[in-house]
């Protein structure tokens, strides 16, 4: 495994079972660390003490162009704080949290008190699913996914004020594919998006532990060496658009996770079950190829919201069945503990 995959290489066995509290902190971020953010930015930090971890953002990592009110990051810190604490029930600990414990301005989105003395699990046994989890770009396999498995999925999300719609019938795809293509028109067609966006695309064989390599594109080696220069100077739009739009109408099942609210305490709880869900879906092997594009621009947004009756849409998924894709590649607990 090349080093900058060297994180997903994590063994149940190698925790520290019979260590102290601070080994196993580390222990817990090894899974932590293995949360998606777009476009793989890994915006987040952690500092340890005592009994406490904090997740604190990295807003250097920040994408002010893409995500300008740093939705998406506090999205990526809900599903950091579920990997979290999936590990902290699998290995027998008790935890208390705290969620914005300096209030919506504050340095740290959350606080994990943790304890030797098991608590009650408040969650799915998801845990094995964590290293199995990846975003899927292939194509989908036109069969269905099953009934039984869509109504698992929904109710991962549906309760108190968050919503999952999933369709499958054409129009509402084409619908959502629609928005998509639009979204691609209007934010690639900026050169400043263009420009922060290719800033974290990669080579294949970069040694970068964060950003998108070229192959979670399908992009070859060689290709791939082109690829960031590529997005940043020309207008990919249309080529985009085209092939994700096409990818949409073809797949089985296109989902929307809403929201009832719209702020940083919302969007971190909306991480945490949407983390959920993929790791459910993971479970089922069902694939996810995620978009937050027509959730970033208001107008598109406000059409998405009317069409499926919700107040605030937050992400839109890709779902369907696929073989497995190779993971993006990710920082260690050592890179990110300060």
């Amino acid at each position: 495994m090349s080093d900058n995959l060297a994180a997903w290489d994590v063994r149940e066995e190698d925790f520290p079972i019979a260590g102290d509290l601070k080994d196993q902190m580390k222990g817990l971020l090894r899974y932590a660390v293995l949360s998606p953010s777009g476009p793989n930015t890994q915006p987040w930090k952690f500092s340890l003490k005592g009994d406490e971890i904090s997740i604190i953002p990295d807003f250097s990592r920040s994408l002010p162009a893409v995500d300008p009110t740093d939705r998406t990051l506090y999205i990526s810190h809900g599903c950091v704080l579920a990997n979290l604490l999936l590990a902290a029930e699998h290995f027998g600990l008790g935890y208390d949290v705290t969620c914005l414990p300096d209030g919506p301005s504050g340095e740290r989105t959350s606080v994990v008190r943790l304890s030797k003395k098991p608590a009650e699990s408040r969650f799915p046994d998801l845990f094995q699913q964590i290293i199995r989890r990846h975003t899927n770009r292939k194509p989908f396999e036109g069969r269905a996914i099953e009934e039984e498995k869509l109504k698992a999925l929904k109710s991962c999300i549906n309760k108190d004020g968050f919503r999952l719609d999933i369709l499958t019938d054409s129009q509402g795809k084409n619908q959502m594919a629609d928005l998509l293509a639009r979204a691609h028109k209007i934010q690639l067609g900026n050169k400043a998006f263009r420009k922060e966006l290719a800033s974290w695309v990669r080579p294949n064989i970069s040694p970068a532990k964060d950003g998108l390599p070229g192959y979670s594109f399908g992009y070859t080696d060689f290709e791939s060496f082109f690829g960031s220069f590529v997005f940043g100077t020309f207008d990919m739009s249309s080529s985009r658009a085209r092939i994700e739009t096409a990818y949409m109408k073809a797949s089985p099942a296109v989902g929307v996770l809403s929201t009832d609210r719209e702020d940083k305490m919302t969007w971190i709880k909306a991480g945490v079950l949407f983390e959920l869900l993929f790791l459910k879906a993971t479970e089922m092997d069902v694939r996810f190829d995620l978009f937050s594009q027509p959730t970033a621009i208001a107008e598109l947004r406000q059409e998405m919201a009317e069409m499926l009756g919700v107040k605030y849409p937050q992400l839109l998924i890709r779902m369907g069945y696929a073989e497995p894709a190779k993971h993006t590649p990710r920082r260690t607990v050592e890179d990110v503990l300060i």
